[in-house]
């Protein structure tokens, strides 16, 4: 059992992994704060907390061996005695609630990097208990929908009428990608889903819908697809007036995303049930291309619509991050919402994380990294 001397604990489940070691990392700098390193393997949760003492030696923080699947994550939950959760074990895709479920019934404040359509959604479902036991659950603190809203929020305000939102995201291939997240993106390649087009719920299918997008010199072109993400649903509500929310994603490497084009049409015929099942073999296959590419991924957000002189205005919103610092982008949200639970700045609810923090806390989280952004503004 940890001991509780006084300063909040926040416990990072799948602390080790691609983002939340860097969650774990950035939290240990805080000397108001404990951290508990939390995942299946006590001894990669030892490991990185060895790292974090090498690197800071007053920072308090612990490892502990932990599985939300296995009987005694109650238990054990309860023994750490944290004060904030933050799951960043994914993939969330056909994740059940049950981390959730379990913080609220212990008055454990609770934050997902979730980006699974259905799982940030439906968290409002959690809303009434949540206010019950006086506990904050945020879902989808990543950089869909937990960025990408505080983006649109911010610029939504230069239109009278908003119509279109456009997002998309480019990966740098020489980055730690995860397990989790290869999990997660095979598991809707060819698999169908509703977006909102010009007014209409569309079908249409993952990864497909093949074509280029430009990020600019730094960049250049790179090869997209459909992505199903949580903001083609949570955005039409949030700004009714919207008849087109559409999001697409690419791999760096051309063939690899051609392939993955190409696995998606065998699940659209029906030859693959889910690729995601064959994700060890696939990541091990993708290992093979970590020396092609760049360290550089991008983003970025288009709105169209009219202006307050009802004149139409486009605005491009994009964002490129250097030397291997893209994965920092989807922890970003879950670092500013701890500071905001623990000054008691969120009501108790549970609730997607849309617009949860300011364009300026954003700015302020990234000045550490090689992360820049630029906007365009076009009126016609």
């Amino acid at each position: 059992m940890l001991m509780h001397v006084g300063k909040p604990i926040v416990l990072v489940l799948g602390g080790y992994g691609t983002f939340g070691k860097r969650i774990a990392k950035i939290l240990a700098k805080d000397p108001y704060l404990q951290v508990i390193v939390a995942g299946r393997s006590l001894e990669k949760a030892q490991a990185l907390v060895l790292e974090i003492k090498k690197e800071n030696p007053k920072s308090n923080v612990h490892a502990l061996a932990m599985n939300w699947q296995d009987f005694d994550f109650a238990q054990k939950l309860k023994l750490s005695e944290a004060d904030i959760v933050i799951h960043s074990a994914g993939p969330f895709q056909g994740q059940n609630y049950k981390v959730a479920q379990t913080c609220i019934s212990l008055k454990i404040h609770y934050i997902d990097l979730s980006d699974g359509r259905e799982f940030v959604t439906h968290i409002k479902e959690l809303d009434e208990l949540a206010k019950e036991n006086n506990v904050v659950v945020v879902s989808g603190a990543s950089t869909v929908p937990g960025l990408s809203s505080v983006i649109v929020d911010t610029y939504a305000q230069r239109f009278a009428i908003l119509r279109e939102i456009e997002l998309g995201i480019a990966s740098a291939n020489r980055i730690d990608r995860g397990d989790a997240t290869i999990t997660s993106i095979l598991g809707y390649t060819g698999k169908p889903f509703q977006r909102l087009e010009k007014g209409k719920w569309k079908t249409v299918y993952g990864w497909q819908n093949l074509h280029r997008h430009y990020y600019g010199d730094n960049i250049g072109l790179r090869w997209h697809g459909n992505c199903d993400i949580p903001d083609l649903v949570l955005f039409p509500e949030r700004y009714p007036k919207v008849n087109t929310v559409v999001f697409h994603a690419g791999l760096e490497v051309t063939f690899l995303h051609h392939v993955l084009w190409l696995m998606s049409w065998l699940t659209r015929f029906k030859l693959i049930k889910n690729w995601a099942a064959f994700h060890k073999l696939i990541t091990k296959i993708s290992g093979w291309f970590n020396r092609y590419g760049t360290d550089i991924g991008g983003m970025y957000i288009r709105l169209y619509g009219s202006n307050h002189r009802y004149q139409p205005l486009e605005i491009n919103w994009q964002l490129v991050a250097e030397r291997g610092d893209g994965p920092y982008i989807p922890i970003v949200p879950s670092l500013i919402i701890v500071r905001k639970i623990l000054q008691g700045l969120i009501p108790s609810g549970a609730m997607p994380c849309l617009g949860m923090f300011s364009f300026e806390e954003f700015e302020q989280t990234i000045s550490a990294w090689h992360i820049y952004y630029t906007v365009e503004e076009k009126e016609y």
